[in-house]
């Protein structure tokens, strides 16, 4: 399901995304937001599908220490609140 989150004083952050049996199935994230290389947008999505949803925090958090970027009105932590919106407004995961 796709969310947006404001980031206060920075930049919009979208995330649309879908679970299957526990596991991240595709996120897509958009925004306002910039990054670069703005290749690595593409590489945190891949990083993030497939994996457990457990597992969310430590992806993005791990990929940022081994990707360098530059990212400007957002960090990492914006990355995993609106993810986890994503996941969390999903019907299959309410009250995750």
């Amino acid at each position: 399901m796709r969310v947006e989150y404001k980031v206060p004083g920075g930049k919009l952050v979208a995330a649309d995304s879908s679970v299957e049996a526990g596991f991240i199935k595709n996120v897509k994230i958009s925004g306002d937001f910039f990054m670069y290389p703005e290749t690595n947008i593409i590489d945190l999505e891949e990083a993030i599908t497939g994996i457990r949803i457990e597992d969310l925090e430590s992806t993005i958090l791990n990929f940022f220490d081994f990707h360098p970027t530059q990212l400007i009105g957002v960090g990492p932590s914006d990355f995993i609140h609106v993810v986890k919106l994503s996941l969390t407004s999903s019907p299959s995961l309410q009250g995750f």
